[in-house]
Formats: C-alpha cells, structure tokens, sequence
C-alpha cells in the first residue's frame, strides 16, 4: 500500500472576495430598509424588487420605525393583511433579508446539518418530516424559546377527545 501524496489545502483568494460581495450586497440591502437608502442598481440585480421600492420604502418608513430587520419582522407579522398589502415592495425586500444568508457559511452549516440529520435517521423519515426537523435544528434558538405548556394546552382544547384523554392540561 502506498500513501497518497495530498495537496496542502490553500484559501482561494476569489472565494474571499466573492464572500465580501455577498456581505457588501447583504449590507446595503440591510441599510436600505433600516435606513431608507435606496439603491436602484441594487434593485436592478433582484427580480423579486422593482423600482416601485423607491416610493414605497420612505412610506413605510414613514409609518413604522425599527432599528433591526428583525424588528420590521415583527411589524409586518402584527400587521393587518390589507395594510400588508399596501406595502409589497417593502415585504419582499424584507424577505430578501430574511431568507439569503450573507456568506455561503450559513448555507454550508445547514447542509452539514442535513447530512449530520439524514445519516442518523437514514430511511425512517419522510420528506415533510425531515424539513421540519431541520427547520429545528437551523434554528434551535428560537425553538428553545417556545413555551411548551401552551403548544400542549392547545393540543388539548383542541378536540373533545382530547380533552377527555388528557383532561385539563396545567
């Protein structure tokens, strides 16, 4: 048996770069909503954003305030459907936000938590079932914040039957 020789693994300079990109994109995307600074070639590269952002975005700022995306997420998760509406635009910058990750690490973390998942219940899970166990894995940090006793009690009041299996839930 002979040992194979290996390359020493070295960093690509482009992927360096290419992650810089990506963190700038995320940035400016980030500071027009936070800041309202509108950036038509920003927009351009995005078929999901239209031009129409740039009247939209100073109105909404006009009405709701928040100093992190993660707040404008909780505005338009209390907002009315109808109102909601008047600003699609402005939605689907924050989805943008919300759904690309800045570099390529939060999406390679997430495959490596999909294969650490699939080896260990290889076969035994259906597809809907592993997407929801993986959307609580990815983010084990807000799941650990849900109140168990009120998904429980929900469960419970939920059906008569229930109710009568498991009686009062407290």
């Amino acid at each position: 048996m002979s040992a194979r020789k290996q390359k020493p693994r070295t960093r690509d300079p482009s992927s360096t770069t290419e992650t810089m990109k990506d963190l700038d994109v995320q940035n400016k995307l980030s500071s027009m909503l936070l800041n309202g600074e509108y950036d038509a070639d920003l927009v351009s590269r995005y078929p999901e954003l239209s031009s129409k952002l740039e009247l939209s975005l100073p109105f909404f700022r006009g009405q709701f305030q928040s100093s992190s995306v993660e707040g404008y997420r909780q505005i338009f998760k209390a907002m009315n459907p109808s109102v909601r509406a008047m600003f699609g635009e402005v939605e689907a910058l924050l989805r943008l936000l919300l759904v690309s990750p800045a570099n390529s690490t939060e999406a390679e973390r997430s495959l490596s938590a999909l294969r650490r998942l699939k080896t260990w219940l290889r076969g035994t899970m259906t597809q809907r079932r592993l997407n929801h166990v993986m959307v609580c894995l990815i983010h084990r940090e807000r799941l650990a914040q849900v109140k168990l006793e009120e998904i429980a009690e929900q469960f419970v009041v939920s059906s008569d039957d229930r109710r009568r299996i498991f009686g009062r839930f407290q």
